[in-house]
């Protein structure tokens, strides 16, 4: 799967709260990824994820950067920056996997294709997007 965060600010959201060096990363039960620039305003993470079933027949995941309980689960994404001396996780995102319909799931897994979730780098209070955010683009989609 593929997340991308986009629209960040030129600055970076320089001196948020009084931080600095205000960085984004994939939370991973390992710690924490750095993405990848996908252009000047946006960073992408590409992460396996395990395809399971319930007991009822509904689609589960699994993967080192899959959180949550079963039929729940989402990706974090952090914001860290550093302040007095040490960097330090300060926010973070969620962004849900229980958007995804079956027919995308069995067309990524037909076509072996990845799918891809969007979501904007600025929250309503002009900080960095955090807690449960909607999907850019539609929602999820196979690239």
């Amino acid at each position: 799967m593929c997340l991308v965060c986009e629209n960040l600010p030129a600055d970076r959201f320089a001196g948020c709260d009084g931080r600095r060096d205000i960085r984004v990363a994939l939370q991973t039960k390992d710690g924490h990824e750095s993405g990848s620039p996908v252009d000047p305003d946006g960073v992408s993470w590409t992460t396996s994820v395990t395809l399971k079933s319930t007991p009822e027949g509904a689609p589960d995941y699994s993967g080192s950067a899959v959180y949550g309980k079963r039929g729940e689960r989402f990706f974090y994404l952090s914001w860290s920056g550093e302040k007095d001396g040490r960097r330090a996780m300060f926010r973070r995102l969620k962004i849900h996997l229980r958007d995804l319909s079956q027919a995308q799931i069995d067309r990524a897994l037909q076509t072996e294709g990845t799918l891809e979730a969007r979501v904007h780098a600025i929250a309503k209070d002009g900080g960095p997007a955090c807690a449960s955010v909607p999907l850019a683009g539609g929602g999820w989609r196979l690239i």
